[in-house]
């Protein structure tokens, strides 16, 4: 709750953030404050959160959390501003923010900006399934009882479980004085509301000889099943107790969805286009332009053709807040194995390309893929190991994007089709471009488990199982 003297702004269980009547109010109150001409821009930020943790089968930590924010800009729409910052909205904070962003544009001494951002045409952000009253309505007390059924499930079968239900609801909007009197401007983001969920366990055997991880994050809470992540999560624990160790080498994998999503995160941020043309990463042509230019791969087949790296805002199991001057429409950075487009911001699309739209970045992506289940990918592999997923991915060599990391939470040797044994973890020296140009089978794309990012930015990602070959894993280690 944002305590205010005049005007009060209330976050209550039955209203957690703001509403789009609310945010509409708010830039009204700002405009008719503002003096000196200008362009206004209002932002206006709500969030809520709610959370709870346990470890070694006991709560450490129940939260229900919210907040609003409020930044008022000053200035010309294609020159200097100034901007100031609050979370109260009673006339007296509100006003003073106004003045303070009006101090702030006076001591700007620069001239007006020679270059600008043009008005961006009339546009309609598309709609996508990224709210849920599932998510938006689960109370503390649920949270309290899907965390207690959890817990029971790992104590009796004697194990320890630890980990975490998390829900959150927020909204945003960026409203502008010139664009609603009919002038130009640089931008104006509708107001958008959105929701995500997480929950994620880990089991362990008492001995410390197993492990078993499930999770699984969604806009929708009501899609995610607390008891299967459980079961699962168990189900590992128990059949990776009593690890034996192989010898490092290269052997055949199949990657669970969620190693996939961990090994190829590394590789998603090297879609950058700025970047590349500066000459770093794995997309840059090799060889020596007597212009000196770099060149990209951009048209050139990348990784295996099976493969397809896309985004659409109306997907509906993928979910992504749209933002206006970000790439509105489908995109696709690999199609069938091509690198076909890479994300770039509008200033660089208006200087290189012509352009007043940028491409947005691949946070959250649908990765193509087959038919084949796990089962059958274990029945058809004579000898090789089932991963779990990855921790502490960490690259080594920008331009091959060569990665090492840990395999986590269970690990099986496959033999003559079938798994035969848990395998101590190991440590692997691979990297992701070589791992999807070495692709044997492809299974259903399936959503995996995606935590929010910075200031709650949404990171989903929808990608297959991979059964590929000769895979380098590099020592023994001994973390369970």
């Amino acid at each position: 709750m944002s305590r205010n003297r005049d005007r009060l702004v209330r976050l209550d269980d039955g209203e957690r953030i703001l509403s789009r009547q609310q945010v509409e109010a708010i830039a009204e109150r700002v405009f008719r404050l503002a003096q000196g001409g200008g362009e206004t821009r209002v932002r206006v930020e709500s969030w809520w959160q709610g959370e709870l943790r346990w470890g070694r089968n006991r709560v450490s930590l129940a939260s229900d959390r919210r907040d609003v924010s409020l930044s008022v800009i000053r200035g010309q729409p294609f020159g200097a501003d100034g901007a100031a910052s609050t979370n109260q909205f009673d006339d007296v904070s509100v006003e003073a923010a106004v003045r303070a962003a009006e101090r702030a544009l006076a001591r700007q001494d620069q001239p007006p900006k020679a270059e600008f951002l043009p008005q961006l045409p009339k546009l309609e952000l598309p709609q996508s399934s990224i709210w849920s009253d599932a998510t938006y309505n689960l109370t503390a007390e649920a949270r309290g009882e899907i965390a207690r059924s959890l817990v029971d499930s790992a104590e009796q079968k004697g194990m320890l479980s630890a980990g975490y239900t998390e829900v959150r609801a927020a909204s945003y909007a960026e409203l502008s004085s010139e664009i609603r009197a009919g002038k130009p401007a640089r931008f104006e983001t509708p107001y958008a509301a959105w929701t995500h969920a997480q929950c994620s366990m880990t089991v362990r055997d008492p001995k410390g000889t197993g492990s078993g991880w499930a999770g699984l994050s969604s806009y929708d809470w009501a899609k995610i099943d607390s008891s299967a992540l459980a079961e699962r999560a168990l189900d590992k624990c128990i059949r990776s107790r009593n690890p034996v160790s192989l010898e490092p080498g290269r052997y055949t994998v199949i990657l669970e969805p969620q190693a996939v999503a961990d090994l190829t995160e590394p590789l998603i941020w090297k879609l950058d286009r700025i970047r590349t043309e500066q000459g770093d990463g794995p997309f840059v042509l090799a060889g020596d332009d007597a212009l000196g230019l770099v060149r990209t791969k951009l048209g050139l087949k990348v990784v295996d053709e099976r493969i397809t790296l896309s985004h659409d805002y109306a997907d509906p199991a993928l979910g992504i807040v749209p933002r206006v001057g970000m790439g509105t429409g489908p995109i696709s950075w690999i199609d069938h194995g091509v690198l076909t487009a890479m994300f770039y911001g509008r200033t660089y699309a208006l200087r290189q390309l012509g352009d007043n739209y940028g491409v947005r970045d691949p946070t959250g992506y649908r990765m193509s893929g087959g038919t084949a289940t796990p089962d059958e990918m274990i029945r058809s592999t004579k000898r090789g190991l089932l991963v779990t997923r990855f921790s502490n991915v960490g690259i080594l060599d920008q331009n091959s994007v060569l990665c090492t990391g840990l395999t986590r939470d269970g690990l099986w040797l496959i033999e003559n089709g079938k798994i035969t044994k848990p395998v101590k973890n190991f440590r692997f020296t691979e990297s992701p471009l070589f791992v999807l140009n070495n692709i044997e089978q492809l299974g259903p794309p399936t959503r995996v488990f995606r935590p929010t990012g910075p200031a709650g930015q949404l990171t989903p990602a929808i990608v297959p199982a991979i059964m590929a070959r000769d895979f380098s894993f590099t020592s023994l280690v001994d973390a369970v």
